[in-house]
C-alpha cells in the first residue's frame, strides 16, 4: 500500500478516536472530560516532556509550568467555569485548532510546494496555511452564533470581522505547532510521542488546541 494513503488511514482512524472519546467524554460529564484532560497532562508530563526537555535545569522547569501546564490547567478551568452555561466555549480551542490542522494537512499534501518554515517545520506550507484559514473560518461561522460571549458581537454579523477574528485563531494555532517543532528539532526529534498513531504524541495532536485556548481564556475574560 502507498506509504501516503498508509500515513492517511492511520491518521485519520486516530482522528475519528479522538473525536468521538473527547466528544463522549464531552457529552457526558464535565468532570469526565476534566478527568480526561487531567490523565492527558500526566501521560505528557511523565512520557513526552522529558524528550523535548532537560528538566534538571532551572529554567525548563519554569518553562514546564508556562507550557504545557498552564494551558492544560485553562482548558480545566473553561471546562468547569462554562460547561452548563455556554456549552461550546470550552471546547471552541478544540474545534478551531483541530479543524485548522485537519485544513492544513489536507490542502498541504495536495498543493503543498512553497514552504513556510523548511528547517523547523518542513511539513507546514503557505498553501496549507491558507487551508487552515478557510477551515477555521468555517468552523468559527458555525460554532460562534452558538457562543453567549460572542452572540452579541459583530463577529456573528460581519463576515470580514470574522475572517480576521478567524486568522488570529489560525495564527495562534500554527503559533502552537511551531513553539512544539522548535523543542522537537532542538532534540532530533519528528515527534513528540508515538501513542497516536499517524500523529505522533498527545502535544502533537494538542500543540495548537493549548495555544488557542490561552486566547480564548482571555477573551472569556474580556467579553
Amino acid at each position: 500500500m502507498n506509504t501516503h494513503l498508509l500515513e492517511l488511514i492511520k491518521r485519520s482512524l486516530t482522528g475519528l478516536v479522538l473525536i468521538v472519546s473527547f466528544g463522549g467524554a464531552y457529552l457526558h460529564s464535565s468532570l469526565l472530560f476534566i478527568a480526561a484532560l487531567l490523565i492527558l497532562l500526566c501521560i505528557t508530563l511523565c512520557w513526552e516532556w522529558p524528550q523535548l526537555v532537560d528538566l534538571h535545569k532551572p529554567s525548563r522547569l519554569a518553562l514546564t509550568l508556562v507550557y504545557p501546564i498552564l494551558p492544560f490547567v485553562i482548558l480545566m478551568w473553561l471546562t468547569y467555569q462554562f460547561y452548563s452555561t455556554d456549552f461550546y466555549l470550552p471546547i471552541f480551542p478544540f474545534l478551531t485548532a483541530w479543524a485548522a490542522d485537519t485544513g492544513g494537512y489536507i490542502v498541504g499534501k495536495l498543493i503543498g510546494f512553497h514552504k513556510m518554515c523548511p528547517t523547523i517545520s518542513p511539513g507546514k506550507s503557505w498553501e496549507g496555511f491558507t487551508g487552515s484559514i478557510i477551515s477555521v473560518f468555517a468552523m468559527c461561522w458555525h460554532v460562534l452564533p452558538k457562543i453567549g460571549l460572542f452572540k452579541a458581537t459583530i463577529l456573528t454579523t460581519n463576515l470580514i470581522a470574522l475572517f480576521f477574528f478567524a486568522l488570529l485563531i489560525t495564527i495562534i494555532a500554527f503559533l502552537g505547532g511551531f513553539f512544539l517543532s522548535v523543542l522537537k528539532r532542538k532534540e532530533g526529534l519528528k515527534d513528540a510521542g508515538s501513542l497516536l498513531p499517524g500523529h505522533g504524541g498527545i502535544l502533537d495532536r494538542f500543540d495548537g488546541v493549548l495555544f488557542v485556548g490561552e486566547i480564548t481564556l482571555m477573551l472569556a475574560l474580556m467579553l
